[in-house]
């Protein structure tokens, strides 16, 4: 029911209430927990703060320390999903994380998925783990850190090769948990210091997939795409009745008629297709305050023009290159135009120019209308911690 209240919202050009619906949905899924796990200076706590985009001295960012900082699990924030949660936990082997323990962690803290981390080589502290994790039927995945120190290293070698060097250590940890019975041997290879480098954009990506939110918030996002294309669709079929009386009008013979009417209709055309999109002033007015976001952020992602962006002056520009047979928003925007009375339009081709202006600037606001709603429920989310 929340999502076809979601699908009338976006219909209706309501994009404030589309997002509330969205917002409405996500928090409806309850909460979803992943455990970050290892050992004791295995780069658990700047994993973290990497996946956040923080630096370790950032405010809000996990403790790190060169000796044991993790006293107790600690809950953070995961990026744009307001209901999922990163937890820091002590490191294994550690006087706060007995081996004794690792049953408890798996079975009462009820984490959804977990993340096992290390510096070094998998040991059977982590395959034990792993295993554990199995018997619940939850899923993991190993993630080998600090691989920039390995590669610094392999530097010196008169051979180096970073490609063999990282493969190299792929195969050995996979070999390990192998010989340890562990199922699911994907590993992930990272630098904290380097998040944008190695495994870590795909460790991202691949996490993503599993985390019902955003499963969820793709298939709202399908659903609005695919109602804005069926409202492009009807829309288009409509603009045959302003190009009509446009070419009409081209056909009496008096100078300059043609050209004035047919900047008249468009105008107006141009500015109720913008507000039954809810691309107009104040749909995207209201959709910022709610999501707690400026206006400009939302507008910024909008290619087309607004409809307070609409004047005569555009209109004039953009009915001669659609005359030409082409459409370029980028050349007018934010540029002052001086209109020009050239010779009459015949109706034809003015009925074949205002049709085809108005059925691309309904194609754009459809793409603009879904850029927003992308814009707006990533930031929405955000807002909801």
């Amino acid at each position: 029911m929340s999502e076809e209240k979601f699908k009338a919202a976006v219909q209706e050009g309501n994009l404030k209430k589309a997002v509330s619906m969205a917002q409405q949905i996500m928090k409806s899924l309850g909460c979803f927990h992943i455990a970050v796990i290892g050992k004791s200076g295995s780069g658990k706590s700047s994993f973290v703060n990497a996946f956040r985009g923080l630096r370790d001295d950032d405010k809000g960012a996990a403790e790190v320390g060169v000796v044991e900082t993790t006293k107790e699990p600690t809950s953070y924030s995961y990026p744009d999903y307001p209901n999922v949660f990163l937890w820091d936990l002590p490191g294994i082997e550690t006087p706060n994380f007995q081996s004794s323990e690792l049953n408890l962690t798996v079975t009462y803290y009820q984490y959804d998925f977990f993340i096992i981390i290390t510096a070094t080589r998998f040991r059977d502290i982590h395959a034990n783990l792993a295993q554990k994790i199995q018997e619940k039927r939850k899923k993991f995945f190993f993630v080998r850190s600090k691989v920039d120190q390995d590669l610094e290293a392999e530097m010196r070698k008169k051979f180096y090769c970073e490609r063999t060097t990282l493969q190299q250590i792929r195969e050995a940890c996979q070999g390990h948990l192998q010989n340890a019975r562990v199922n699911d041997t994907q590993v992930f290879l990272l630098s904290n210091w380097e998040p944008d480098k190695h495994d870590f954009p795909l460790l991202k990506k691949t996490l993503e997939e599993v985390i019902p939110h955003h499963a969820t918030r793709q298939r709202l996002l399908m659903i609005s795409n695919q109602t804005l294309q069926a409202k492009k669709t009807a829309m288009q079929k409509t603009t045959w009745k302003p190009a009509t009386l446009s070419g009409g009008l081209a056909a009496i013979p008096l100078p300059g008629l043609s050209l004035v009417a047919d900047i008249a209709i468009m105008v107006d055309c141009m500015r109720d297709y913008c507000k039954d999109f809810g691309l107009n002033s104040e749909s995207l007015s209201a959709l910022a305050h709610h999501i707690g976001k400026r206006e400009k952020d939302l507008k910024a992602v909008i290619k087309s023009p607004l409809a307070t962006e609409i004047t005569t002056d555009l209109v004039l520009t953009l009915l001669s290159n659609a005359a030409g047979g082409g459409v370029k928003y980028l050349s007018f925007l934010g540029k002052s135009f001086i209109p020009v009375i050239g010779s009459l339009f015949s109706a034809q081709v003015s009925f074949g120019a205002t049709m085809f202006m108005l059925d691309n600037f309904i194609r754009d606001l459809a793409e603009d209308t879904q850029r927003v709603l992308v814009k707006a429920l990533g930031e929405e989310e955000k807002k909801s911690k």
